[in-house]
């Protein structure tokens, strides 16, 4: 990402085919626009072919080979939270830097993020030795609990120098996962109280703030559809509201099309057949039939997206394409990393159109093929 093009949007994401593909598949002016952070889940969780890539080396992961296919010279936050007990947190002093060091060879413009609470740790010097050359060198996430207590304030600046960084040199995510979304105008005035306090400190490179409201559980019953409250996007909203200069100095981030709990190591069943399909204000969750094959529930997924009255038409993305010529009969379904896809494309796409609005910054249509509908023939 040139350092002239500031982010909009920074997103959340498994390193999963999907979330990544989804990436990859997003028009170049959203692209350019966002900033994600990627975390490589553990062992546990990894699918047959990120272990593979991930695990070219017993000692150091390699997950630039996988992440250059997506997301190649753009920039990543890149998330090693989940690794540290794969490889040893004795050992991350000569494990994470040659990770690092192995994603940009691969072509992955790849950003360290650390938690505060690792930052605080003698540790930390891994990452300082992992950070990148350009104007951002690394990330720091903080939560919404360590805004509120003393130890930020006392440490955070003092952890910087100790690393011989200052605040110009790093973002800072506030991570409000945990926090209670059911009034987000309550939440407004925390999220606008946090971005204070971090301009105290300093004059940070980008500070995101991240959330999701997206349940742990699908909300949705089998051939239904439900309407979740995106209310985390609401509640920067009503932040930006109560100053509009708040949408210039707080970057708006969340989970992508997904919740911020992190269930690694599941025993996985069959994929639930549905779309996760933002809304200017809600996810839309429409789910499939579970029985019968999986290519006509999710053409009629498709068809129900396109009757719901809130789809976005065929040019808003890409995603929004497929969805539409699935619908028709004329691509698709796909497999379930193809599901997760469009969720992401659509859902970026979603988001960075929105804030473009806040933000009076209009983004091109995408280009589309012309579909010609067969009549039917009828022998005389």
């Amino acid at each position: 990402m040139s350092d002239m093009v500031s982010p909009l949007y920074g997103p959340a994401l498994r390193a999963r085919q999907g979330e990544l593909r989804g990436l990859s598949d997003l028009a170049s002016d959203i692209a350019e626009r966002i900033l994600p952070r990627i975390i490589i889940p553990p062992r546990s969780e990894r699918d047959d072919e990120l272990q593979k890539v991930l695990m070219q080396h017993e000692d150091v992961p390699t997950p630039g080979t996988f992440l250059a296919r997506f997301w190649p010279q753009r920039d990543l936050l890149l998330d090693p939270t989940f690794l540290i007990k794969d490889f040893g947190r004795e050992r991350m002093a000569y494990w994470l830097p040659k990770m690092f060091e192995h994603a940009r060879k691969a072509g992955v413009s790849a950003i360290p993020l650390i938690s505060f609470q690792e930052l605080m740790k003698e540790l930390a010097f891994a990452h300082r030795a992992a950070c990148a050359d350009g104007p951002l060198k690394l990330a720091v996430r903080v939560s919404s609990a360590d805004m509120v207590g003393p130890e930020l304030r006392e440490h955070l600046l003092a952890a910087l120098d100790w690393l011989y960084l200052s605040p110009s040199d790093c973002a800072v995510i506030v991570d409000f996962s945990h926090a209670e979304f059911g009034q987000p105008e309550l939440v407004s005035g925390v999220i606008q109280g946090s971005l204070e306090d971090l301009q105290e400190l300093g004059l940070w490179r980008h500070v995101i703030f991240q959330a999701s409201n997206y349940p742990d559980k699908n909300p949705a019953l089998d051939n239904s559809s439900q309407l979740v409250a995106r209310n985390e996007w609401k509640a920067w909203r009503a932040a930006v509201d109560f100053d509009p200069n708040t949408a210039e100095h707080l970057i708006f981030g969340d989970y992508g099309a997904d919740c911020p709990n992190f269930a690694f190591g599941g025993k996985g069943g069959p994929a639930i057949r549905h779309y996760r399909y933002a809304t200017p204000d809600s996810w839309l969750v429409q789910r499939g039939s579970p029985t019968g094959n999986a290519e006509s529930a999710m053409r009629d997924v498709c068809k129900k997206i396109l009757a719901s009255g809130h789809f976005a038409e065929r040019t808003f993305s890409a995603a929004d394409e497929f969805i539409y010529l699935c619908a028709k009969g004329l691509a698709g379904p796909g497999q379930p990393w193809k599901w997760r896809a469009v969720n992401t494309t659509h859902h970026i796409t979603r988001v960075v159109t929105d804030i473009g609005d806040v933000r009076n910054l209009h983004f091109a249509p995408v280009s589309v093929s012309e579909v010609v509908e067969q009549p039917f023939m009828f022998a005389e």
